[in-house]
This record gives C-alpha cells, structure tokens and sequence, in this order.
C-alpha cells in the first residue's frame, strides 16, 4: 500500500494563490498600509502610497523637496516593507511628484473641519421646571391642530432643555468649598 503525502490546508491555500494572482497586486493594499506605519505622521500627511507593479511600490508626494528628500532615505524604506511584508513583493521604490497629494490632504482636512462642527453636543439637557413647561405650552397652545400643537411642543421643550444646559456649562461654576458668590442667579 502506498501512502501520500498529506498537505495542509494552509499550504494548499497558497498555492492557490500564488496560481490566482502571479503579479502578487494582493499585496498592494497592504503595502499602502505598512507605508503609513514606516514613514510616520509626518511624512504621510505629505505622501500617498499609489501602487505596487512588477515590484515597484511608487508614492506620490506633494512636492519635489519632499521626493528628494524621501528618495535619499529609499533604502531605509525599502528595508521596512520588506521585513513588515515579505522579500519578494517590493524590489525597488519611487516617489513621484502629484498634485493630487495635496489636493487630496486638503479635502482630508476640509472634511476633518466639517465633521468637528457637526460633532454631537456633550452638554447635557436640563430638564424644564414646572414654570417654564407651562410658559411653552401657553406659547404652543396658539397652534390650532392638535397634533400639530402636541409636536410643536415637544420640539420646543427639547430646544429650551438643550439650551439650558449649554447655558449652564458655559457659566462659571461656583466654588468647590460650598461658598456662594455674590453673583448666584434665580
């Protein structure tokens, strides 16, 4: 009886692989990645990995004193994508200038603004007193329908406990001792 070779399952799976993608272009995801944690913060926010062919990896940089200056510490680079990724898939490197860098970081930015300004409120709401409740439901009470009357009211008690609540976050806070300042309001 002859016995055969068993392989494993994660040796069949690469070479599936290695069959399905021969170029290994899998491996440029990864790349992008592993260029942002080599080259650090500061040198990302000027680059971008573009693509991976044939083994070259090539990153687009926002101006030519930043590709020269990237391309003289190249082996440095090349080095750490190699030990993160595997010898074979980058043998060699370039940097090319794009105005798409730039562009690109600025609608980062833009939108970094844009979501910092929609950002969710951290004051909480205050609830209404007994006074104030009843001030705004003499004040929808001139809405006729009475769905519409019941709606009105709800949006109007949850907007005057939101502001209330910023209001009193950003009033000074009285003294930790337990003293009362002259200036305490009713």
């Amino acid at each position: 009886m002859r016995r055969r070779k068993l392989d494993s399952i994660g040796d069949i799976t690469n070479a599936v692989i290695r069959r399905a993608d021969p170029k290994k272009r899998r491996y440029a995801a990864r790349v992008a990645l592993v260029w942002e944690q080599i080259a650090g913060p500061e040198v990302a926010r000027h680059t971008v990995a573009a693509s991976v062919r044939e083994g070259e990896f090539v990153v687009s940089v926002d101006s030519a004193a930043w590709a020269h200056q990237l391309d003289l510490m190249k082996d440095r680079y090349l080095a750490g994508i190699r030990s993160e990724i595997g010898e074979g898939v980058v043998k060699t490197m370039r940097f090319t200038v794009s105005k798409g860098v730039a562009q690109s970081r600025k609608i980062e930015a833009e939108a970094a603004l844009v979501s910092e300004f929609y950002e969710a409120e951290t004051s909480p709401s205050i609830p209404l007193s007994e006074s104030e409740r009843s001030q705004a439901e003499y004040i929808a009470g001139a809405v006729k329908d009475e769905r519409l009357r019941e709606a009105a009211l709800r949006v109007m008690i949850k907007d005057l406990e939101w502001k209330k609540g910023v209001r009193a976050d950003s009033e000074p806070h009285a003294p930790s001792d337990g003293a009362t300042g002259d200036n305490s309001s009713v």
